[in-house]
């Protein structure tokens, strides 16, 4: 059956609105303190923080310094307008030392403010092509033109403690994982990316509870990109054994899901979230877009050259807060952040309950007679295509598959097909990933 996670929605409420405040840049205090609380919500040793040095390569990137900002703040003819003590998103995330003094006019290129939420402050970042600057709100800065005098201080450091991400592990039965990827990195910003974190975070507790699991699961919580790209580059070989992985942001909001495929775009895995998905419509019926095309993130490591691990995304992409100071904690819905979990411990049962269907019979099944006829006032859908069903069972597709050819839910399909076991009509194969 379906998962119901009791309780659980407020839990993920409560981490992510201790984490928001964080500064909680690609390499920074903040970030490693941050891990550290992860690893505390899960109280399980299990948790594991890598470290690695900074400006050493990994493939093509290299790890970043950890950032340190002593001091930052920006004044308009004698009004400060950014203070990094306020808000760190005032201060352009990675901006380098700079004292500023001079008129408003010389500086424009180095401000950043949003005409769409012009009482926010946005969220910009230089992580690698380095420059500095100011964020604020935009309403601030129109009451001041090019004449006005500016003076300004980014008082920052770049030093080569080491750059850290988290890493849960718990093994299966076989040689077989599956991936959650998250994103920490995002400061003062919380349905991007602590809400998909949380959940992570909330599904390996539950999955840790389980005595027995077909296959291992693993929760990478990484700063963008830069973080899979370290933990791939010094974990090949454990790298091998992810046959499928998913990615997870920005599902605390109230919108509906959006399912943005793997490259391959039809694999187990993106038909197992199509079969669940249907299930959890409490904000309308799931979007889909392809590879890429909905919002770009971890998954071009795990899903691109040199690993191709079939990567879908789930989020509910858009949203009008997005990367300003409104993306904070009074935008989340526990009931949000619980729903999204479900999506994903479904999706996990689906797959650990999936096996290819094989017939032992001949002609089509005399349903009354072994009790599987389905009354189509009860399930009108099921009646219609059950006939259809019986037409799928040559050993050759699993309950997922099916599901998703018939346009049924993998819960459907399951549960009526292992009435067909109990009669001895069909025998079971169960699902390799690979």
């Amino acid at each position: 059956m379906a998962v119901n996670q009791q309780g659980s929605g407020v839990d993920m409420h409560r981490m992510l609105t201790e984490l928001w405040p964080l500064h909680r840049t690609i390499n920074s205090d903040d970030t490693e303190c941050a891990l550290q609380m992860c690893c505390d919500y899960l109280n399980d040793d299990r948790f594991i923080i890598h470290r690695f040095r900074p400006n050493t390569d990994v493939y093509t990137w290299w790890i970043p310094e950890r950032y340190h900002v002593n001091e930052a703040w920006l004044e308009i003819d004698g009004q400060r307008i950014a203070d990094f003590s306020e808000n760190p998103l005032h201060l352009l995330s990675y901006s380098l030392p700079q004292e500023i003094e001079g008129r408003l006019g010389d500086i424009r290129e180095h401000i950043w403010s949003s005409t769409k939420r012009p009482n926010a402050i946005p969220w910009e970042f230089k992580y690698y092509d380095r420059s500095w600057g100011f964020c604020v709100r935009h309403n601030d800065l129109k009451l001041f033109d090019d004449n006005s005098k500016v003076r300004g201080l980014i008082n920052v450091a770049f030093t080569d403690e080491d750059f850290c991400l988290g890493d849960f592990y718990l093994p299966g039965e076989t040689d077989e994982d599956i991936l959650f990827l998250t994103n920490i990195c995002h400061p003062s910003q919380v349905n991007d990316s602590l809400s998909g974190l949380v959940v992570g975070l909330e599904m390996a507790k539950e999955l840790s509870k389980r005595k027995r699991r077909r296959y291992g699961f693993r929760l990478l919580i990484v700063p963008e990109t830069i973080g899979t790209i370290a933990w791939f580059s010094k974990n090949e070989e454990l790298a091998k054994r992810v046959r499928y992985a998913w990615f997870c942001e920005m599902v605390g909001h109230d919108n509906s899901f959006i399912l943005q495929s793997s490259r391959q775009g039809d694999t187990l895995i993106d038909r197992a979230f199509q079969t669940v998905l249907p299930t959890l419509r409490n904000h309308g019926k799931e979007r889909k877009g392809e590879f890429r095309q909905v919002v770009g993130n971890d998954e071009m490591v795990t899903n691109g050259p040199g690993f191709d691990i079939p990567t879908p995304s789930l989020t509910r992409w858009p949203y009008d807060e997005y990367h300003t100071s409104d993306d904070n904690p009074s935008i989340i819905n526990p009931d949000n952040l619980k729903e999204s979990l479900n999506v994903f411990m479904n999706v996990w049962n689906e797959l650990e309950r999936n096996y290819y269907a094989k017939r032992t019979f001949k002609g089509p099944v005399m349903l009354s007679r072994y009790g599987l006829w389905v009354d189509w006032r009860v399930d009108f859908e099921l009646n219609l295509k059950a006939e259809k069903m019986m037409t799928m069972l040559e050993g050759d597709k699993s309950v997922i598959d099916i599901a998703y050819e018939l346009e049924l839910t993998a819960e459907t399909v399951r549960i009526y097909l292992d009435r067909f076991y109990d009669a001895g009509l069909i025998t079971k194969s169960f699902y390799s990933l690979s």
